[in-house]
This record gives C-alpha cells, sequence and structure tokens, in this order.
C-alpha cells in the first residue's frame, strides 16, 4: 500500500502537468469569450476560474484509481492470511471470504465518494487568498521582469550585419535599390520622391506615369506608390502647380488622393487599373461567418500578455490543488477503507459467523476429509492388531 501511495499515485500526479491538453489558442479564446460583448480594460478574472477548474478536475480519476488499487492489494492480504487449518472446513472458508469481501466493497464505496468530494471541495471556491497562490500583482511583476530580462538578452546579442550600400527592394516585378537613410527615390536626381511626397516643402506630388532618367519620362522613374497610384498625367509633364493649397507635379493637375478628369477619389486598385466607378448606393454589410476562431488572427501583444498572465496564474493554483490533492487521498484512503476495515473485521466476522444454528454447518468437513479421515481410523485399527500379534509371537518366542 505504501508503494502505490508514494510510486505510483504520487509519480503519477507530478508527472501531470497544469497546462495538459490546454493549448494557448484555447485560453486565447476563453479570454476572448469571458471579455462579453465588449473589450475588458483588464483580464477578465472569470477565465482564469473556468481554465484552472477544468484542470482540477482532471486529478478525480487518477484519485478514484489509488482506491480501486488498495481495494486490489487489501483483497490479496485478506487471500494470503487464511490460515491452514480452515482447507477442513470449506463451507467455513467460503463464509469468511465471503465476509471480508463485502466488508471491503462497503468500506469502499465512501471511500470513492470521499475522493470525488475532495475534488469538488476544490471546484466549489478557488481560493485566491492562498499564502502560496501567486495573486495577479506577482504574476504581472513576473511576466515584466522575464520580459526585461529576454529585452536584455537581445541587445547583448551581436548586432547583425547590414549590406553597407543599399538593400534591394522588389516592387511590382521590378528592382528598386533602397538608400541606407530608408527612403525610396527614382532614377530623377530631382528632390521629389517617387512616392508622392515632396521631401523638402511638405508639398504631395503626384508620380510621373513613367519617365527618362533626368525628365521623369522613361520606364526606369517608377516608385512603389507611382505602382499604385498610377494615374493619368500626360508623359513629360514636370511641372508643378497648386491645387486646392497643395502642390502637384505634372500636367494632369491632380492632388494626392485624387485623379485628373475624377470627381473624387478612387481605390489603389481602381487607380492602378485606370476604371472609373461609382460608390453603391447601399451599403452591404458582409455575412457572419457560421464558425468564428480566435485563432484565425495573430494575437496581439495585449493578448500575449494576457496569456501568459493567466498561465502563470493557472500553474500556480494548480500546483498548489496538486499538492494537497497527493497529500489528501492516501490519508482518505487509509481512514474510510483499511483503518475501517482492520478494526471492523474480527467484529463483523463474529457477528456474521457466530451463530448456533449455523455451526454444524459451518464445521462440516469436506467428503474426501472425512474419507481420508475414515481411511486412516480403519488403519490405525488394523495395525493395532497386527502390533498385537507381533508382541504374541515374541512372547511366546521368549518364553519357550
Amino acid at each position: 500500500i505504501s508503494y502505490i501511495f508514494s510510486a505510483i499515485f504520487a509519480k503519477s500526479l507530478m508527472s501531470v502537468g497544469p497546462f495538459d491538453g490546454l493549448s494557448d489558442e484555447e485560453i486565447r479564446t476563453t479570454i476572448c469569450n469571458a471579455n462579453g460583448t465588449r473589450p475588458a480594460l483588464f483580464v477578465p478574472e472569470i477565465s482564469f476560474d473556468i481554465l484552472a477548474r477544468r484542470q482540477i478536475s482532471r486529478l478525480e480519476q487518477p484519485g478514484v484509481q489509488c482506491v480501486d488499487l488498495v481495494y486490489e492489494e487489501l483483497q490479496r492480504i485478506a487471500a494470503q492470511s487464511e490460515p491452514g487449518e480452515l482447507t477442513r472446513f470449506p463451507v467455513l472458508r467460503d463464509r469468511m471470504v465471503e465476509v471480508v469481501s463485502n466488508l471491503l466493497k462497503r468500506a469502499m464505496s465512501p471511500t470513492q465518494i470521499m475522493v470525488q468530494n475532495l475534488v469538488k471541495i476544490e471546484l466549489a471556491y478557488i481560493n485566491t487568498s492562498h499564502p502560496d497562490f501567486i495573486g495577479g500583482s506577482k504574476a504581472v511583476a513576473r511576466l515584466m521582469s522575464k520580459m526585461a530580462q529576454q529585452k536584455q538578452e537581445r541587445s547583448q546579442m551581436p548586432p547583425i550585419q547590414h549590406p553597407p550600400a543599399s538593400t534591394r527592394a522588389s516592387v511590382g516585378g521590378g528592382v528598386r535599390a533602397v538608400p541606407e537613410d530608408g527612403t525610396i527615390k527614382g532614377d530623377s536626381p530631382s528632390s521629389v520622391a517617387d512616392d508622392g511626397f515632396h521631401a523638402g516643402d511638405g508639398t504631395v506630388a503626384t508620380p510621373h506615369d513613367g519617365g527618362q532618367d533626368g525628365d521623369g519620362t522613361g520606364p526606369g522613374g517608377a516608385g512603389i506608390m507611382n505602382f499604385i497610384f498610377r494615374g493619368n498625367n500626360p508623359p513629360g509633364g514636370s511641372g508643378r502647380q497648386s491645387v486646392g493649397g497643395m502642390s502637384t507635379a505634372g500636367g494632369g493637375g491632380a492632388a494626392y488622393g485624387m485623379e485628373s478628369g475624377s470627381n473624387g477619389f478612387r481605390t489603389p486598385l481602381e487607380r492602378m487599373s485606370g476604371v472609373h466607378s461609382h460608390p453603391p448606393s447601399i451599403v452591404q454589410l458582409p455575412q457572419v461567418p457560421d464558425t468564428m476562431r480566435q485563432t484565425d488572427v495573430p494575437p496581439t501583444d495585449r493578448e500575449r500578455v494576457e496569456v501568459e498572465i493567466i498561465k502563470s496564474l493557472i500553474e500556480s493554483y494548480f500546483g498548489i490543488v496538486r499538492k494537497n490533492f497527493i497529500d489528501m487521498v492516501p490519508k482518505t484512503i487509509m481512514y474510510f477503507l483499511v483503518n475501517h476495515v482492520r478494526d471492523a473485521l474480527q467484529n463483523e466476522l463474529v457477528a456474521e459467523l457466530y451463530r448456533d444454528a449455523e455451526v454444524p454447518s459451518l464445521m462440516a468437513e469436506a467428503n474426501d476429509v472425512a474419507q481420508r479421515r475414515k481411511t486412516c481410523v480403519e488403519m490405525k485399527d488394523l495395525l493395532s492388531k497386527a502390533l498385537e500379534i507381533v508382541n504374541e509371537v515374541r512372547d511366546f518366542n521368549t518364553f519357550k
């Protein structure tokens, strides 16, 4: 029994992790569901309660299995404790085995119920005031310390060697050179960047549709924003004119976000295709999907922090409950099963077997035992008569 408690039950429960069968995606989904119809300002406590109860309930099955193992061991002990004399009285032996088995079965049921109640007691009240519980403030402080340590480790790592001159960026199948200052410019040496913003005075310029080196009319002058916001400017138009207080470049005279000859804003796809479209008169909302999963969207930094805090709380509280359960289950089994059977066994045997009306039937010997005893008695009588004859012959020879 001691081996069952220490080497089987305790070691098996210590191998049970607080996050077995619980992924980060499930924790994230539980936090999202606990927020309700609006985002929570803080980490919702109900998500910790739900996940902690889910993990604690997994301890019930090992506790019940421990009761079964001790019950089977007690049955083996009872079988090995039978005296050899009981083989003469098979009826008495069978009745004793029956009484012991019934006593064990009656004691086993309340033991299992009590072990299950231990888990229900833990599920009934999540004691966040336990002195060994980490608590919310300590969990946040530990997480901040961990993040600071990781940041410090990253800062101590050797810097990544960048290319000395420029990096290469692919835009629409073409390759552009990206200078070290991060700006993307065309082949024209002018101060107007290809993304449509003037580098000096803050004015907005419409990129050229294509340009040669110097005048912006060749195919080499296309930048990223020029590729996206390609307009209908005539080739060769490099002059600027002010539209609504904004400076424009090119002959089209359209400000940033507006196309020449258009009455309103156009989407980047429309600017690329050059097709004019009018906004719909009725706004239609998209259909709600049949299944919505939080894992379809990458987690934000806030969600990562919330998941780590919940995991820290679950790990701390699960360790407390597991420690208590490892200590309480053997005590429960010893009180309700082992000690109870040991103390009540003698009284149970006397009450069930010590009856005057049942004594003759209980003390009835087996048929083969009676036959062997009868054979032994007859053999004894024959041997006694043979001994008498031998003695008479000896005495006759001595007298003669």
